[in-house]
């Protein structure tokens, strides 16, 4: 990122000016920013007095001899606010009106010099962010020369890192995050007899969670459903010593298999459509997870779809005493992305008709948000995407605990902080693979246009506000 360079900050109010600097820097423009405008309160201060006394002295004016005597006491005590308000109160029996009157005023100025002073930080510290260095920017490119799957495998690899920070991210997210996960809503299949859960889902994000520096009032509304499916089993294959369940993909192929050499954790793998839609605004992006929870060992009964127990017939040498049973359903999902800007929305593939973006960063949101982001999420982590994953050991887990709930809602928290941090994590992406070009450079090797238009958010930089840095002394010259 870039310091001491003037940018526009995007804010819950509205863009502002601003410019950056270190937030060490920070601290000491608060405490003097704070020290000026306790001058300012002072001088306004020693203004009303001046006035008021003067007020009071004209002499078309009949004025008693307490009043003349606390005019004195309020001229001699004028630096202390608190003191005039202690003095005062003894004048109250005599000259009541008077006294209260600036017994008030006193008090006004003192809360004022109070108030004005924790006004400092939110006022002149606007956020802790800076623009982002265009030399920072990669963007690893999906190449369409470059087709092998060496390739795509290092592609993947350089995305992995972000990946794994979104999901650190979503295991941390409170519930003032803007995600919604319903709760499982459960049916009976009339041809099957078997429960079938269904889960909606829904986030949104504005040009301020995405740190636009323009774009002000861009909205991302995404929606989405979850439903257990069992039509896609096909049957088992124990031809081997290693047992396998067979899935019809998309109940029209091909096949694919889960079985219990796919590892010890609970484990699923996402399948995309191949039906994507090109444009309409609207359309669903479906997608469906498989899970290969067959075989685990639990030392607890489950009850869920993805987790439903059977008694060993044997105990276990660990004591384990269920296994999680075969043909587990499939959860058949479907995503609707609406991009909203200036009363007009669009989908992903016409972001750019709305006008708010530069061509360098439509191109960004397309390459990272073509496509659900749950799906590219959940590719990455592989065995660490589930949440009954996480206190697994080997093939041993807490079937009683664990169900797809959960899973999904994992999944969806990280596949909110991962398109939430889209443009942040350009900036992140290892370099090491000389022949991944990046996607933001144009024919000539440079950066294009508006590709920097966005700010970094970090702990270490603090945005100011450029309004509260000038006005500030300008006010407080003015009434030295």
């Amino acid at each position: 990122y870039d310091l001491l360079k003037r940018f526009t900050m995007p804010t819950l109010e509205g863009p502002k000016a601003a410019i950056a600097v270190t937030s060490e820097t920070s601290k000491v423009l608060q405490s003097l920013y704070t020290l000026m405008l306790q001058m300012i309160v002072t001088q306004i201060w020693y203004l009303v007095v001046l006035v008021g006394m003067a007020l009071s002295a004209s002499p078309k004016k009949k004025r008693s001899h307490n009043i003349s005597i606390a005019n004195v006491i309020i001229w001699n005590a004028q630096a202390s606010p608190l003191d005039i308000i202690k003095l005062m109160f003894g004048y109250i029996a005599h000259i009541s009106l008077y006294a209260i009157l600036w017994a008030f005023l006193a008090a006004l100025a003192w809360a004022a010099s109070i108030v004005l002073s924790l006004l400092v930080s939110p006022d002149l510290i606007i956020g802790q962010a800076a623009p982002v260095s265009i030399n920072a920017i990669y963007v690893p490119e999906l190449s369409t020369i470059s087709t092998t799957n060496s390739y795509s495998l290092r592609v993947n690899q350089l995305s992995t890192p972000s990946n794994l920070r979104a999901i650190g991210l979503a295991d941390n997210l409170t519930s003032n995050a803007n995600v919604e996960v319903g709760k499982p809503i459960v049916s009976t299949d009339p041809s099957s007899g078997a429960q079938v859960y269904k889960i909606d889902y829904a986030y949104s994000l504005t040009d301020v969670d995405f740190g636009l520096q323009s774009a002000s009032g861009l909205y991302l509304n995404v929606s989405g459903s979850c439903s257990t499916d069992y039509s896609w089993y096909y049957g088992d294959d124990d031809s081997t010593d290693i047992l396998q369940d067979v899935y019809l993909k998309f109940g029209t192929g091909p096949f694919v298999n889960v079985s219990t050499a796919d590892g010890g954790p609970p484990l699923c793998t996402v399948y995309l459509h191949p039906g994507l839609p090109t444009s309409p605004i609207g359309s669903n992006i479906s997608y469906a997870i498989v899970p290969s929870t067959m075989q685990r060992k639990s030392y607890t009964e489950g009850t869920d779809p993805w987790y439903l127990t059977s008694v060993l017939p044997e105990l276990d040498p660990h004591g384990a005493g269920y296994a999680v049973q075969r043909a587990r359903p499939v959860l058949s999902c479907w995503q609707t992305d609406i991009w909203s800007y200036g009363g007009q929305s669009r989908s992903i593939n016409d972001l750019a008709q709305l006008g708010a973006l530069p061509s360098s960063l439509v191109a960004v949101f397309q390459r990272f948000l073509g496509v659900p982001r749950i799906v590219g999420l959940t590719q990455a982590l592989g065995t660490t995407a589930l949440k009954s994953a996480t206190g697994s050991q080997g093939f041993y887990f807490d079937a009683q605990t664990s169900n797809l709930h959960d899973d999904l809602q994992r999944l969806i928290l990280g596949a909110y902080s991962a398109t939430k941090n889209t443009l942040q994590e350009t900036t992140k992406f290892s370099r090491q693979y000389p022949d991944i070009t990046n996607l933001i450079l144009g024919t000539d090797g440079n950066p294009l246009p508006g590709t920097e238009n966005f700010v970094i958010h970090t702990s270490d930089a603090s945005a100011l506000s450029i309004a509260m840095l000038i006005s500030v002394p300008i006010v407080a010259f003015l009434l030295l």
